[in-house]
């Protein structure tokens, strides 16, 4: 069976045997490119999403990348059976890894050859040494990883393969100056100083060939041209081994120059210098780029949406509040760009030469935006690069809002920078520092200082003195105190209105949107007074990524704690209680919203609320207002049925319901019974089914005395459901009749869609499979007609039951899989587990009982971490026919199973609808 071959030192080039390898389009090229750069390890599958698309990837990524590796496996193994394992680009771990055969991929053989060169030339055994070093020479096509200049994948691998191959030129002239080939050395190693004007060595080599040559003069020459190179363009002054040969040359000493003509073979200084190094005849005038102390963390999207930008735009400005990092992100692009063009950009205000493509700004104000405007007008190829709280506002200018770091990076850099300033502490631990709950007490040092990199490296470099559940405490209390203006987001003061805008809006911890600012900071000019804050880099501006959801704003974690003090007690008081009102009236309003099609952007709107709503709930209960708290987590009860959130969401409806007493009005009745109906949904998903049962009827009690027809109907279907999955087929008919009645006279076609899903639920546990079947799909179709997308998910799933239970598993089992494909990228966890539930016994039942065993382990792992018990929704347990649970043959793959998040199961599931 053929191996693959690969090639990167070039474009990118797979080849079997003597037939080009179809790779496809871009994406699945650049895929392919980015594992092979990893060298064999593990690339985790969100690192590949953000590899091929940066921080906002489609909707249909996850699909889209395991259609494309699928694509690239069966173009790699052609000849693989069916269901045999794959050997090159396989599965590790959370991610996936190409794993070439010996001698297969340039790059590696190019690694060996190169090594081994450098090892006969340093032994003086010059001949083999330019053999092993031509053949390595020679697998070069052109630049590594050609195909993708910006990736920041390739980058990193095409520099460090870029520093090997000059490393291997070097040597290679070592050893011709070494076989004695001198006058054929002395062209290559002129174009070599030429490229390369910061390495000695290649100094060193070309003034040997000279002195060997017979041309003394010039050998002395090119040693003074190298000194003045390195004084005026590097600033620095020749080592001690220039000086020394040229001393030799000098004084015709033989026993020296020998001796340093050897040394010059066989090793290559250091080379300070070599992040300034040129390959073009000129450099621009002015200060050279500030060289950062510490290596970037972080910020790969960030970087390959500033290469982005700059291809359609002349004028970038990152900005961002105070300590986010822009200036250490232009820095980091900036030397990446002089590394891969040549071309060293100027910092600003240094004047740029013809050769200048890139002038970066650190700072604004109207001289610098005056000063970007003349360079631009004046050379119309020139790019800016700027950094700073406000953007420029020139013409064309693209900004680039950097916002703080996630958890994880905001903890890989704290780790980093505590063990540079200590590193005592992971040596004196054998290199396991942190330990996983130290780990978790950095993670909520980070968050007390909001991520933002300013402030975790300084957090991290206090870590030496202060123990860190001590820091921990200080941070959250007063983070000026210990890191003043690391974490003072003010600059200057604040105009009156601004100070109090900043003040109304410090107590949402989970920002807001337009709407909610107008409740919440009532204010005339609000609108202009909230985009002078944004330009300001005061307010962090969040942008929805799928359809339905608005802007957004927020205020980082430091600055509401200073924005927290711009307001008295008493506006305050009247702020959070506004607050509480509006998050009220959108409980209420979500509520209704959950039965239409527009369900799942309601979802995602409760998704990015559910902090204020944890805040509101607090305020309501803290203020003895149980109406209000009721009214809320009533309205929000089926965003925590959807989401899995079943220990908070009991938590706060039994809080709430014990709060809002016996209030005898039809309102007070009403708002108990809403939430009693989610407090049932909640306990029926977390396997309380008795409890769910007792709320079920408490609720239909509830919406009787309140004479709520609406609410009475729904809470019948609620307890139709629970009693069936109790076992008691009596109620469950009863309930279900009762609630279709109550729909079809009221004319509610929701409650009707749902009333007819739970009588066909109630007919599958009365053991009427076919009468079963028709119901669900009635109601499908009903669902489907006036937009209730959960009931259509929730019908669909308990026909793919009753399919099982008629023994037609093939027809459930491609039911199932166009279930999950529709809840792939939806909100909902509790409709997803329950659906792969279903598809777990379907796959077992139609004979392949590994991936069965693997998602009922995944659905089993994933419902305990969020607290639901998926095999005890619907149907009673104990009338459930359990053929399609794992085999013990299957049992480790079950274990697995259970370590496997959402996503990774989705990717297992899309590799069997492929």
């Amino acid at each position: 069976m053929a191996e693959p071959s690969f090639g990167v030192l070039g474009p990118l080039e797979v080849t079997l045997g003597e037939r080009q390898v179809d790779l496809g389009g871009l994406r699945p090229r650049m895929l392919l490119a980015m594992l092979l750069s990893a060298g064999g390890q593990e690339v985790p599958f969100h690192r590949i999403v953000e590899g091929l698309w940066g921080a906002e990837p489609p909707a249909t990524a996850l699909g889209t990348v395991h259609s494309h590796l699928a694509r690239l496996r069966r173009a790699l193994e052609p000849d693989r059976p069916p269901r045999s394992p794959a050997r090159v680009l396989v599965r590790v771990g959370a991610g996936y890894a190409v794993r070439p055969a010996p001698g297969c991929f340039d790059a590696e053989r190019f690694a060996a050859l190169a090594a081994e060169g450098h090892e006969l030339v340093g032994q003086g055994r010059h001949g083999p040494a330019r053999e092993a070093l031509d053949t390595a020479l020679a697998l070069w096509r052109g630049s590594a990883y050609a195909d993708f200049p910006d990736a920041p994948f390739a980058l990193r691998a095409a520099r460090r393969l870029e520093e090997q191959r000059v490393q291997a030129r070097i040597d290679r002239m070592a050893a011709e100056v070494g076989l004695g080939r001198h006058e054929a050395a002395v062209v290559d190693l002129s174009g070599l100083a030429r490229e390369h004007p910061g390495r000695e060595r290649v100094w060193q080599l070309l003034a040997v060939a000279l002195f060997r040559s017979g041309r003394r003069v010039e050998a002395l020459d090119v040693l003074r041209e190298a000194r003045s190179t390195l004084s005026e363009r590097f600033g620095m002054d020749p080592g001690p081994a220039l000086q020394e040969l040229e001393a030799a040359m000098l004084r015709q000493d033989a026993v020296l120059l020998d001796r340093l003509v050897v040394a010059a073979g066989a090793a290559e200084p250091a080379q300070p210098e070599e992040s300034k190094e040129t390959s073009g005849p000129t450099e621009p005038a002015g200060p050279p780029l500030p060289v950062p102390a510490t290596e970037l963390v972080g910020r790969a999207a960030e970087l390959a949406a500033v290469t982005d930008l700059l291809r359609e735009a002349r004028i970038v400005t990152v900005t961002g509040q105070p300590g986010v990092g822009k200036s250490r992100l232009v820095l980091e692009y900036a030397h990446r760009q002089a590394a891969l063009t040549g071309v060293p950009p100027v910092l600003w205000p240094a004047e740029p030469d013809p050769a200048t493509r890139l002038v970066v700004v650190d700072g604004g104000g109207p001289a610098t935006a005056a000063a970007v405007r003349r360079l631009t007008d004046e050379d119309p190829r020139l790019r800016v690069l700027a950094a700073g709280r406000e953007p420029l506002g020139l013409p064309g200018e693209v900004l680039l809002e950097l916002a703080a770091l996630p958890l994880d990076t905001a903890v890989d850099l704290f780790v980093a920078r505590a063990v540079e300033a200590d590193p005592g502490r992971r040596a004196d631990r054998g290199g396991a520092w942190p330990d996983p709950a130290e780990r978790e007490l950095v993670a909520a040092v980070c968050a007390a200082v909001g991520c933002l990199p300013r402030a975790v490296e300084q957090a991290a470099t206090l870590s030496r003195a202060l123990p860190l559940p001590a820091l921990v405490v200080h941070l959250r209390d007063a983070p000026a105190v210990l890191l003043g203006p690391a974490v003072d987001p003010l600059d200057g003061p604040l105009a009156p209105d601004d100070a109090l805008l900043l003040g109304r809006l410090a107590d949402d911890d989970g920002g807001w949107d337009p709407d909610a600012m107008a409740v919440v900071a009532p204010a005339p000019a609000g609108p202009a007074l909230l985009a002078g804050l944004v330009d300001r880099s005061l307010v962090e501006v969040v942008r929805g990524r799928r359809g339905g959801t608005a802007h957004r704003f927020r205020l980082g974690r430091p600055l509401r704690q200073y924005a927290a003090v711009l307001i008295d007690d008493d506006e305050r008081i009247r702020t959070v209680r506004r607050h509480r009102d509006w998050l009220r009236r959108l409980a209420v309003d979500a509520a209704a919203g959950l039965r239409t099609d527009a369900a799942e952007n309601w979802l995602r709107r409760l998704h990015m609320e559910r902090r204020n709503v944890r805040a509101a709930l607090n305020m309501a209960l803290a203020d003895g207002d149980g109406a209000a708290a009721v009214d809320i987590a009533g309205g929000v009860a089926w965003y925590w049925f959807h989401h899995g959130a079943t220990a908070e969401g009991t938590a706060w409806l039994r809080a709430s319901l014990t709060a809002a007493g016996q209030d005898r009005s039809a309102a007070g009745c009403a708002a108990r019974g809403r939430a009693r109906v989610g407090l049932s949904a909640l306990r029926s998903i977390a396997g309380d089914v008795p409890g769910a049962v007792t709320q079920a009827q408490a609720a239909v009690e509830e919406a009787e005395r309140a004479g709520h027809d609406y609410l009475r109907a729904d809470a019948l279907c609620g307890l139709s459901f629970v009693a069936a999955a109790s076992g008691d087929a009596g109620l469950a008919g009863s309930a279900a009749t009762r609630s279709f009645v109550a729909a079809e006279a009221g004319g509610w076609p929701d409650l009707r869609a749902q009333a007819g899903m739970v009588a066909g639920h109630a007919r599958y546990l009365a053991g009427d499979l076919g009468g079963a079947t028709e119901l669900l799909a009635e109601a499908r179709r009903a669902a489907r007609a006036c937009g209730y997308g959960w009931v259509v998910t929730v019908a669909g799933w308990l026909g793919v039951e009753v399919a099982l239970d008629r023994a037609r598993h093939e027809e459930a089992r491609h039911a199932a899989l166009a279930l999950t494909d529709r809840l792939r990228n939806a909100p909902e966890v509790s409709s997803w587990l329950v659906t792969t539930l279903s598809l777990a016994r379907a796959l077992t039942l139609t004979g392949d009982g590994e991936s069965g065993a693997l998602l009922w382990g995944a659905v089993t792992g994933i419902g305990r971490r969020v607290g639901l018990a998926a095999q005890h929704i619907g149907r009673a347990n104990a009338h459930r026919n359990r053929h399609g649970a794992p085999a013990q043959r299957h049992a480790a793959a079950y274990v697995r199973g259970l370590e496997m998040t959402r996503t990774e199961a989705a990717a297992l599931i899309a590799t069997l609808r492929a």
